[in-house]
């Protein structure tokens, strides 16, 4: 007779923003994910299991796969490999691990199908094969995500099981019992229907294996080995079909500082070594295992909650009110749905898509990221937003700016076009200039040391971000478009090394009879030695280039040398990271060619030299860098269509 065995599954959720290198308060993605030996970081917990052989599942959001394919695109090779070798299992969610319930259904589909592409994309992992779906903070409503998470029309023909806190299976006053004095029930081992669905599964994470995982003490392993006796009793006995499933952190198990014990990943083998020794307990993949078992399984209500120090301790309640509708994050709520309205209104108004308009939508996705997360105080009881959800939902109205661009697309058969504006475009109470054809526009910030913020490109099929990367981090950075300093993440074009924040005013704004159009400001930041430095911007009828001049560049700064961030096809280098962004030059341009796009910067003045940019690659983007030597210098900013050219 073959002995009893307790099937154990093991999932990992690995979760980061659009994260950079070079954090003064963080670790960066490096870091995160560990050198290549797998002696630390995310990457020693996937060696782990490759050495003991113990399978696994893993959900890794669409952000932390973004950073990768920046930044590691080997970490997603490895994981890929396993996958192939059968030893994990992917576990599907939502791109940025938005708060599903607070959102709506349109909303959250653009989530899962996000991260479904980046799984084919990045993993070699088919929508179809992804069935299981790790709830984002584990906030679940049954009313609010079922549906969606379900929907048969999603690209993965409808997810078949969530993955749901147990205390979740308990009701009212059962739940509240069991927070105060967790005991064994064999029901919260179940996999079981949800009520109210058409037969969506809802499987059980243990808060006992959270809580007690990785092993910190012989205590830990003790209870666990007691969870163990408890469940095979219940398999043995009543024949009962159990499983016992953890779930937590990726982060938690490596160790990652400064969050997590340094210690956790020698406490996680411990686990390792004590699965392997284990005859009575069989680590297995929940896909395989669940075949040809549902219809098995009761049906019962899933109740709304989410994990037990989340509701209660940290103060976000049952359904993350606590938090999203606090007074302190309000004011943020209402930045991000006003970015979102625009999207919807611009939406129906014009129908179809384009890049740019699919691009405006990406950013939201990311500035959803966790959404209006809180730390504490002094304690749990004073907590309030955190500084970098502040910052993401903050920059949610980035998203005014790329669906502007998306409108000038639209006109790129008006060949007169030529305009010169001054607006607030992205409502932060600061005035940009826009230089604009029907084929090349730039955005111009005055306030924010005259840098160029964003630049496009149009063409009569489509329009991209060639300067700009609104979507990456931030990190505490509220300000829209203020110089990120450490690390230096949004560089944007014509950041002068040490004069980045210093203010600009306009002097003269000419549109000479439409055939170009023409600004100069002028830097006005009492106190610092750039003051009376100008810039001079002509852009002409049909050019897809922009001729600066930098003019009376005080003697005393020189040589200045400036940094120009290039981002060439943004859309595109998120979804496809630097495979297809190559260094490139054409006679005297030089820039990146990111497919049929060559974005270039070319020297037209003498004593203007290349330079090594102080931060060659960003936040998916690339700097060139120039060092001016005399007190005038011209140079020229563009874009050429290979294809065209």
């Amino acid at each position: 007779m073959t002995p009893v065995r307790i099937p154990l599954a093991i999932v990992h959720h690995a979760n980061q923003y659009l994260i950079t290198n070079g954090y003064l308060n963080r670790p960066g993605i490096e870091e995160t994910i560990g050198p290549k030996d797998g002696s630390s970081g995310l990457r020693a917990v996937l060696e782990l299991h490759s050495r003991y052989e113990i399978p696994f599942h893993l959900h890794i959001s669409g952000t932390l796969i973004e950073a990768c394919a920046w930044y590691e695109p080997l970490f997603l090779e490895e994981i890929s490999d396993l996958w192939h070798a059968g030893l994990v299992e992917m576990i599907g969610s939502s791109y940025s691990q938005n708060i599903m319930p607070l959102f709506s259904d349109t909303f959250n589909r653009y989530q899962i199908e996000e991260e479904l592409k980046l799984y084919q994309a990045w993993l070699g992992v088919q929508p179809a094969e992804v069935k299981g779906f790790w709830i984002p903070e584990r906030v679940w409503n049954t009313g609010r995500l079922a549906k969606t998470i379900a929907d048969s029309t999603l690209s993965n023909r409808g997810f078949s099981y969530v993955l749901a806190d147990d205390r979740l299976f308990l009701q009212d006053a059962e739940r509240s019992a069991y927070d105060q004095h967790p005991s064994y029930q064999s029901d919260l081992f179940k996999p079981s229907r949800i009520k109210g669905t058409q037969g969506l599964l809802a499987l059980p994470l243990s808060t006992e294996m959270r809580l007690g995982l990785p092993f910190r003490t012989e205590h830990n392993e003790a209870k666990l080995d007691i969870l163990m006796a408890n469940l095979w009793k219940t398999m043995a006995k009543s024949g009962q079909d159990v499983i016992a499933i953890y779930g937590d952190d990726m982060e938690k198990a490596a160790g990652i500082p400064p969050m997590w014990d340094p210690q956790s990943l020698e406490h996680y083998e411990r686990f390792m070594k004590w699965l392997k020794r284990r005859r009575d307990v069989e680590p297995i993949l929940l896909g395989s295992w669940l075949r040809g078992r549902t219809r098995k399984w009761p049906i019962k209500p899933l109740g709304p909650g989410t994990y037990m120090e989340l509701a209660g301790q940290f103060g976000a309640g049952e359904d993350y009110s606590g938090w999203a509708g606090s007074d302190l994050w309000r004011p943020y709520q209402m930045m991000f749905d006003r970015a979102w309205d625009k999207v919807n209104r611009f939406t129906a108004r014009e129908g179809g898509s384009s890049a740019l308009h699919d691009l405006s939508i990406k950013h939201l996705l990311a500035c959803s990221y966790e959404t209006g997360w809180h730390d504490p105080g002094v304690s749990w009881k004073d907590a309030s937003p955190a500084p970098w959800a502040r910052a993401l939902a903050s920059h949610a109205r980035a998203a005014y700016i790329l669906l502007e661009a998306a409108k000038w697309q639209q006109e790129t058969d008006d060949t007169e076009r030529l305009k010169l504006t001054v607006a607030d475009l992205d409502e932060d109470g600061h005035e940009e200039v826009i230089l604009r054809n029907h084929r090349f526009a730039v955005v111009i910030s005055p306030r924010f040391g005259g840098r160029i913020l964003y630049a496009f490109s149009f063409s009569e099929k489509d329009g991209c971000m060639i300067i700009g990367n609104p979507s990456d981090d931030w990190n505490l950075l509220e300000e829209l478009n203020s110089f990120m300093e450490k690390p230096m993440n949004h560089p944007g074009a014509l950041a002068d090394n040490g004069f980045e924040q210093d203010i600009y005013e306009i002097e003269a704004a000419l549109n000479e009879e439409g055939a170009s159009a023409e600004l100069v400001i002028v830097n006005r930041e009492l106190g610092s030695r750039a003051y009376g430095l100008r810039k001079r911007f002509v852009l002409n009828k049909d050019e897809q280039r922009l001729l600066v001049k930098y003019e009376h560049i005080p003697p005393s700064i020189l040589p200045l040398s400036l940094d120009i961030g290039l981002s060439p096809d943004y859309l595109r280098l998120l979804r496809e990271g630097r495979a297809s962004l190559a260094p490139y030059k054409e006679g005297e341009k030089q820039g990146y060619r990111c497919g049929n796009l060559f974005v270039w910067v070319r020297i037209e003045s003498e004593r203007v030299k290349w330079h090594l940019a102080r931060s060659p690659i960003f936040g998916h983007g690339v700097c060139k860098a120039l060092t001016l030597t005399s007190g005038e210098a011209v140079f020229q900013i563009g874009v050429d269509n290979l294809n065209e050219a």
